[in-house]
């Protein structure tokens, strides 16, 4: 009869527990405009393509290999979302029964307590028990599911700030690589300028010692020539500074960052669709993660209202118990027990119901905050694809006033060589050119940025695991 009673408890119970308590989830619906401004939903779009295939220079693309191999950073989110994963199990570990083990033994004369017979009638024994227990709490509520819930949200969360960190790195390596030629060019721009001034200065100061000379003249060619000298050795240091920073994500000691090719052919190369895709919101590895966030909370608010609820749980033991361990397992005696506890709360102070408020409160600062990341997403994703359209613009622009510039220069030497005119000219002309040419190669890079900036911004370069599951 005891055994009846005790397997229709435990078969309600398990019936019971098919139904959960709390807000059942559901993903959260920020569609994208079909009009945006910018640009128009596409079906074709560089986020579609590999990033060795967007990113296709030889020296970068080991440069970032280095990066997702080695980069510290990296390594240590990976470890997190390992332990992130090992901690379902420590949430799931309460829907099944435990056991555990135990036993005593000591040796002693009309011993009071802590063995098995409490009094030796004067003589020496030596009495032990061992048993085992075994216990399974009812998830009724669903209270552990609900937690068993929130934590695979968060798993997957960590996985998907993995990714976004992944992401990050490649926007910010491929940014950093670029630079890097962009100062190179810089760096011979301000050499050339260098080496143009010094003969100006040289010519001058010649003029000036066979008195045809003005020493207007001359210092403007000495105002010139230090201005561009100074500028080589302040390149050099942002170069050595920015090659140390591109070293250190990829897990290298500082030094060199191998590169070739020039801010043109990157810029010639950026015709590459750049459309949105339709389902940009699930590619985006941050808006994938502050989703999960939200789901995690929701899954806490569950958590919240089950404790409300009491707690049943059953309990079951058997074992046996010696007089004296010196004659075996001779007289002993064998012992077992089951029974079922129902544990709840009856007053606290408001303290449930506040842990309930503050959960509902917490995710409702998920979802603004989950909703504010969309519209971060959607304003970086418009800005640069106005910010590449109008710098395709101001580079035409710039590259008709450096051509222009490099024909002046050319037309003051001519006329200085047939005797029309003096070599202050020239130099005036130079003034204009190299300080033209510099900011053509700054505008070259922030459109050549372009590309690996909203490459990334379009959740291009990766794949999240509910994607690569279904495939």
């Amino acid at each position: 009869m005891k055994q009846s009673v005790i397997l229709t408890l435990a078969g309600t119970a398990v019936f019971l527990s098919a139904c959960a308590l709390g807000p059942r989830w559901q993903a959260p619906n920020m569609p994208v405009p079909a009009e945006f401004r910018g640009a128009g939903i596409s079906e074709s779009t560089m986020a579609d393509l590999p990033w060795q295939e967007v990113l296709h220079d030889s020296d970068l693309q080991a440069l970032l290999q280095d990066v997702f191999q080695h980069n510290r950073n990296l390594q240590a989110m990976q470890h997190n979302v390992t332990a992130a994963r090992h901690f379902v199990t420590v949430q799931a570990a309460p829907l099944f029964p435990w056991a555990s083990y135990g036993g005593s033994a000591s040796k002693g004369m009309n011993q009071s307590g802590g063995a098995a017979v409490a009094q030796t009638g004067g003589r020496t024994a030596m009495p032990g028990s061992m048993n085992l227990s075994a216990a399974w709490e009812l998830d009724i509520w669903g209270k552990t599911r609900n937690k068993v819930e929130g934590a695979m949200a968060q798993a997957e969360a960590a996985e998907a700030e993995f990714n976004n960190m992944r992401v990050s790195l490649m926007k910010s390596v491929a940014c950093g690589y670029l630079q890097l030629i962009m100062l190179d060019e810089q760096l011979s721009i301000a050499k050339e300028a260098v080496q143009s001034y010094s003969e100006s200065m040289e010519l001058f100061n010649n003029r000036l010692k066979g008195g045809i000379g003005t020493s207007l003249q001359t210092a403007s060619a000495q105002a010139a020539l230090s201005a561009a000298e100074a500028q080589v050795p302040q390149l050099e240091n942002q170069i050595a500074a920015l090659e140390n920073t591109l070293s250190v994500l990829a897990g290298r000691m500082p030094g060199h960052i191998a590169r070739h090719g020039s801010l043109d052919d990157y810029a010639d190369a950026s015709g590459v669709p750049a459309g949105i895709p339709a389902h940009v919101l699930a590619r985006r590895p941050d808006i994938r993660a502050k989703e999960l966030d939200l789901r995690a909370a929701n899954a806490e608010v569950g958590v919240a209202i089950t404790n409300f609820f009491p707690s049943i749980s059953l309990t079951g033991t058997m074992g046996y118990a010696s007089a004296d361990l010196r004659h075996g397992i001779a007289g002993h005696r064998t012992g077992w027990g089951v029974g079922a506890s129902l544990t709840g709360p009856l007053f606290n102070g408001g303290a449930l119901y506040g842990s309930y408020k503050m959960k509902k409160e917490a995710f409702l600062a998920a979802k603004a905050d989950y909703e504010q990341t969309v519209l971060n997403a959607m304003a970086e994703i418009s800005t640069t694809l106005t910010e590449r359209q109008k710098l395709r613009e101001i580079m035409q622009k710039q590259e008709q006033a450096v051509a222009s510039y490099q024909e002046s220069v050319r037309l003051a030497k001519e006329l200085y060589t047939q005797g029309l005119s003096n070599y202050y000219e020239v130099l005036t002309a130079q003034q204009g050119l190299f300080p033209a040419q510099t900011q053509l190669a700054a505008m070259r890079f922030q459109y050549a940025a372009c590309i690996p900036t909203l490459y990334t911004q379009l959740g291009g370069g990766w794949r999240a695991a509910h994607e690569r599951n279904a495939q």
